[in-house]
């Protein structure tokens, strides 16, 4: 580059000044308070160019006569301050968020007034400053894109402006001002400026038009030298979280902000699309009809486009394989009900990682293409591809794309990295852009930068449109790449941990929706609970799930769950009561599709059954038939049981439990000590960026090991012996109560917790008496394996991972499972494996997980492997307790059993147009069948996750799977 050439800054100097002394006058706007807004009716003359501006760090709705349109400034973006205007009489209406961007709550606003721009100025400068943005963005471009527009500038003379246009300019800029510029007023009042004169705006208008005259024959003479660097697909969007660190009244207003912002730009930008990604929002929208027959007409026209077909952008993690079902069941039908179609795009740019049977829930939902782009976010690996085939655990594929950005601007640089990034330049690269979060989604701006840049020498093209072309063409592409397996997040892994009680509704919702649509089935109650799967649904949502949330967030979260197990409870208890009758039996219900003889609590004795009294009223050993029930009644219970307590130890004729220091269990049966150690550890847990989402590996070098104060047995048997461990670290104590049932391997671990501490991690450690070959874990619909010995940086880098409701780590001829309630977050390492317990960061929520804490896992030490344990099913008895309904009339009855182990039913309900509806998967990873005995006979018709496909008859006498296949089968009432 020559010396004489304006570089990047000086280029940017001078269009900021000529954007000052493109201001030709500035009218005051005054505002009145009117009913929760500011109003004002405003004269615009006709003068030059009028923009409204409002000077606001916050954001808002503007309503200028019967348009809106979001305002918001984040930090010092001038853009999104800025709306066209238009001369004459005009009725504004200023609305303003109670918060900022990020749920702040230092909102300020400064005044609204109206700008009067030399038009010809300032088109040149804008089109200026988005080209040197190029020149900025690409070192290969620079000098040709500078050359260029030097020479445009010589054209545009400039010696002086005015001390109220460099004021205003500095205020509210598109051009990013001189640092000493802004440094001016720091010490001089610009009245004191005031030999600074006014430029002449007839010359500057002539001279504009040939600066822009210069750029434009500059743009063309390169066109012939310089061609395109491919394609990138754009399309605007607005990544808005449901509940982050704002609350959900918030939530709305800023997509009905968003939103109507679109709207009123699509008037303005024929070009324009817009995707909306979560169709609870769009529900909520149709509160309000006159602007949802305005999104209609958009959606209809393709202007704005559906897409993801989920409830909400769920965490995919951690809640369980039926609620993915669901979100794709509810969001895919609200969009047939609504518009005749469903999308086949799926969309989760910002959740926390991807399970290995997502792919199959995905295709099983409608979905043709997955978007993410999260995995940019990998601390340890880069992630290899941008577009790539992603196969599953059972073999289903899906084309998925890892975009650069989930919230561009649509700059160069964006752009550049966008093209950059893709590993597949023979498709087309993908780019979403607008403004999230705080939302207002696309800008005029963004918008007139997709207008230069769309067919700009030496960029990559740009193609704006409907998305279906992109789909198509990766759909088609059969020399992708391969991805098997999760999509392991590495970040983000505090996630697993975070939110106990939160952690706790969700599993305990998941499980009482699915009893309670079962159980109507069973007793002929025909009812849709959709509306009871909403409030679970978006507490799914990928914050709030993780409960990186503020404090407000979160509670508000617990509240709407609380109240919303309480109706499901109820409506559970209304359907029971009226098919039990009313009587002096207590009958006891099963809700899983196989026999059971386990412990239950009752507050009377049931006659000839064995019993144990205890402190909360009495325990009893009861067998009950498959997904049916049996009555008891009142009387005499028995003594008996196998379960001997010593002085350090609990027994039955299976384990042994042996407490010294810590906690050690020995296998009876086969002669071995299945737990050599058990303790509880603290580390210290400081995360350097993320502190509420994260666990750093560094996490293991300050750890210290608890020793008990205190130790006693509070249980003696014959059906259950418990001891009782108390420890105390700092102001906080942890009270665990490890019990053994009767005729049963597994030993119950309930965790008291008075948490008083911040900045430190509890774990739960044991070293198991085998080697520990493998390590399996639940995830929703499937089972994978992860290294108990990593050899690579990809298995290094999961040194914490997510599990849904057991892990189990064994040899060929021994393992032992943990089962949790809602701990999720795992380590293995060769043979020792740990639970974390709980976190406690101080952001986004200094007081998560603080104070009293009730939560309960299972040790679970078995012969053989997971598989011939039978560790699915103990997982699900342990998460899906007996019921018990007192005073009734009662029986005994059993409605349906599916006979394989391998075979989980998962979901049983009335189908959402007729019939019946079972869900099942398959959990082995084996190729089976199973018959399904009872009451559902005959054939039924095999369809997908949202009930509308037909995949033909199945016989469910013998119903057969290939490896964690998921069969959803509707079957004719």
């Amino acid at each position: 580059m020559g010396f004489d050439l304006r570089d990047v800054g000086g280029v940017r100097t001078k269009l900021f000044y000529l954007e000052a002394a493109s201001i030709m006058g500035v009218d005051v706007v005054n505002l009145e308070a009117c009913g929760g807004a500011l109003c004002s009716s405003v004269v615009v003359r006709d003068f030059g160019e009028p923009w409204f501006f409002v000077d606001v760090v916050g954001e808002g709705t503007l309503r200028v006569d019967d348009l809106q349109f979001a305002v918001f400034n984040y930090g010092d973006e001038g853009e999104s301050r800025w709306v066209r205007a238009s001369p004459g009489r005009h009725s504004l209406s200023l609305v303003l968020s109670p918060v900022r961007m990020f749920g702040e709550r230092k909102v300020s606003f400064n005044g609204m007034y109206v700008v009067y721009r030399e038009p010809s100025l300032f088109n040149f400068v804008l089109r200026a400053k988005l080209l040197l943005d190029v020149a900025d963005a690409f070192d290969d471009l620079r000098l040709d894109y500078l050359r260029v527009l030097n020479e445009a500038l010589d054209a545009v003379p400039l010696d002086s402006m005015a001390n109220w246009q460099l004021e205003f300019a500095v205020r509210g800029h598109i051009v990013e001002p001189p640092g000493f510029v802004r440094a001016l007023f720091n010490y001089y009042d610009s009245k004191e400026l005031t030999h600074l004169r006014s430029p002449d705006f007839n010359e500057l208008s002539k001279a504009a038009k040939e600066g822009l005259r210069i750029l434009e024959k500059g743009i063309e003479e390169l066109r012939v030298r310089r061609g395109h660097r491919g394609v990138v697909y754009v399309a605007g969007h607005a990544h808005i979280d449901l509940g982050w660190l704002w609350s959900r009244d918030v939530t709305r207003e800023k997509i009905r902000r968003t939103v109507i912002n679109v709207l009123s730009l699509l008037q303005s930008y024929p070009e324009l699309t817009f995707l909306v990604s979560n169709m609870a929002y769009l529900k909520w929208l149709s509160e309000d009809k006159d602007l949802w027959s305005r999104i209609k007409d958009a959606i209809k026209a393709g202007r704005v486009i559906p897409i993801g077909g989920m409830w909400v952008e769920s965490d995919t993690n951690l809640p369980g394989g039926e609620s993915l079902a669901r979100q794709f069941l509810y969001g895919q039908r609200f969009l047939l009900k609504e518009f005749g179609f469903t999308t086949e795009i799926g969309w989760l740019p910002d959740t926390f990682g991807f399970p290995a049977s997502l792919p199959q829930i995905l295709r099983k939902a409608g979905i043709k293409v997955f978007f993410e782009h999260k995995m940019y976010w990998n601390t340890v690996n880069k992630f290899p591809y941008s577009v790539f085939l992603w196969e599953g655990i059972d073999g289903s594929v899906i084309p998925t794309i890892n975009y650069a950005t989930y919230g561009a601007d649509l700059t160069p640089r964006q752009i550049a990295r966008a093209w950059s990034d893709h590993t597949s330049p023979e498709l087309p690269a993908f780019l979403p852009f607008g403004k999230g979060d705080g939302g207002g989604g696309p800008t005029w701006l963004m918008l007139e930068r997709y207008g230069a840049y769309r067919d700009l020498p030496g960029m990559p093209r740009l193609v704006m449109g409907n998305l279906k072309d992109l789909v198509n063409k990766v759909v088609k592409d059969c020399s992708l790449p391969r991805w098997r397996g999760e999509l392991y997040l590495e970040i983000h892994r505090g996630v697993y941990t975070n939110g106990i009680r939160l952690k706790q509704l969700v599993r305990i919702l998941e499980t009482k929706l699915r009893e309670l649509e079962a159980l109507s089935v069973v007793v002929g109650v025909h009812k849709n609970y959709e509306e009871l799967w909403y409030p679970l649904l978006e507490a799914e949502y990928h914050d709030p799930m993780g409960a990186t949330s503020t404090k407000a967030v979160y509670d508000e979260i617990i509240n709407e769950l609380e109240e919303d197990l309480r109706k499901v409870n109820n409506e559970l208890m209304n359907v029971l009561r009226n098919v039990l009758g009313t009587g002096s039996l207590t009958t006891i219900i099963n809700s899983l599709p196989w026999s059971r003889r386990e412990l239950v609590m009752t507050k009377e004795e049931l006659g000839g059954v064995p019993m144990q009294k205890v402190d909360e009223g009495y325990l009893a050993l009861v067998s009950i038939p498959a997904l049916g029930w049996k009555s008891f009644e009142v009387g005499d219970g028995v003594s008996s049981g196998d379960v001997n307590v010593g002085g350090d130890y609990i027994e039955n004729s299976m384990i042994k439990v042996v407490f010294n220091d810590s906690l050690k269990i020995y296998d009876k049966e086969v002669k071995r000590w299945a737990i050599e150690e058990g303790n509880l550890v603290v580390c210290e847990d400081m995360p350097s960026r993320w502190d509420g989402w994260d666990i750093e590996a560094y996490y293991k070098r300050v750890c210290r090991k608890l020793k008990p104060i205190g130790f006693s047995i509070v249980e003696r048997g014959p059906l259950r012996g418990c001891i009782e461990v108390n420890y105390k670290f700092r102001d906080s104590s942890i009270k665990q109560r490890i019990c053994v049932n009767a005729f049963n391997r597994r030993v119950d671990v309930e965790n008291e917790v008075d948490w008083k501490e911040r900045l430190t991690l509890l774990k739960a450690v044991y070293k198991l008496g085998l080697f520990g070959h493998n390590a399996s874990f639940e995830i929703p619909y499937g089972v994978i394996s992860r290294p108990t010995r990593p050899s690579n940086t990809w298995e290094v880098a999961k040194f914490e991972v997510p599990a849904l409701r057991w892990v189990d780590v064994w040899d060929p001829d021994y393992g032992v499972a943990i089962i949790n309630d809602g701990r999720q977050g795992y380590s293995v390492e060769e043979n020792t494996v740990s639970i974390t317990l709980l976190r406690s960061p101080i952001y986004p929520n200094p007081f998560l997980d603080y104070g009293h804490s009730k939560f309960t896992y299972a040790i679970y030490p078995h012969p053989g492997d997971w598989r011939i344990a039978q560790i699915p099913r103990r997982a699900y008895e342990f998460n899906q307790p007996l019921i018990i309904v007192e005073n009734t009339s009662g029986g005994e009855s059993s409605f349906l059993e599916v006979t394989n182990p391998a075979v989980m039913l998962e979901a049983l309900k009335w189908g959402e147009d007729s019939g019946i509806v079972m869900r099942l998967y398959e959990t082995y990873g084996i190729n089976t069948c199973t018959e399904v005995k009872g009451s559902i006979r005959g054939d039924g018709v095999e369809t997908d996750l949202i009930e509308l496909g037909d995949y033909g008859t199945t016989d469910m006498s013998n119903l057969c799977f290939r490896p964690y296949e998921i069969k959803t089968v509707l079957i004719s009432s």
